[in-house]
């Protein structure tokens, strides 16, 4: 992921991002700005998330969870992104290998905004499942949101490279109904012929 090394998630939701406009449910794209600059007003079709104890925004679905990804890698608050992931999720490298934990995951968004990107995502599918009842309520369910995404971001030559591709990220639902990432992964399945340039 030097090259996508550098090139994320969905992150990812998982990914996302190109100037912090938001366009509807079916396309979220978002640019990350330098660090110093305020992310870019936006719309959303999303419902108002809930705040956590430390008063930013918890999502309460999935699609909400790709939304502040997007929203956060603008921003480039590496602190609000890995708020996002369990403390023991992973991200897909381009090469297969596996980026697993906060530590990891904050080194590489720390690397990876070096190459000025911009990533558009289109999310497609949102399958949910499982979980376990309690009352009139299901929690811990699993959701895989899949869909394409394009990346622009520049090389370690200075020059501007673009991919595109397909992703798909598992996320998962918490005990208080919030929604956090498990997996980002943007070569599914790996190893396929379109994405082994990456």
């Amino acid at each position: 992921m030097r090259r996508i090394k550098r090139a994320l998630p969905i992150v990812g939701i998982s990914m996302v991002l190109t100037a912090g406009s938001f366009v509807g449910a079916s396309a979220i794209s978002a640019q990350a700005k330098t660090a110093s600059a305020a992310p870019a007003a936006h719309t959303s079709t999303t419902t108002t998330t809930a705040a956590d104890a430390g008063g930013t925004r918890a999502p309460k679905t999935p699609a909400e969870l790709l939304q502040l990804l997007g929203e956060r890698i603008v921003a480039k608050d590496v602190d609000g992104i890995i708020a996002l992931h369990e403390p023991e999720a992973a991200i897909v490298n381009y090469d297969g290998s596996i980026i697993r934990g906060h530590k990891d995951i904050r080194a590489f968004y720390l690397d990876w905004f070096k190459s000025d990107p911009v990533l558009k995502v289109n999310p497609l599918q949102t399958v949910m499942a499982g979980g376990k009842r309690a009352g009139d309520k299901v929690r811990n369910r699993t959701a895989a949101i899949m869909g394409k995404y394009t990346l622009e971001q520049t090389a370690p030559d200075g020059t501007r490279e673009s991919f595109s591709g397909n992703f798909c990220d598992t996320v998962q639902e918490q005990p208080n109904g919030t929604w956090l990432y498990v997996q980002d992964n943007p070569y599914p399945p790996h190893g396929d012929a379109p994405s082994a340039h990456h």
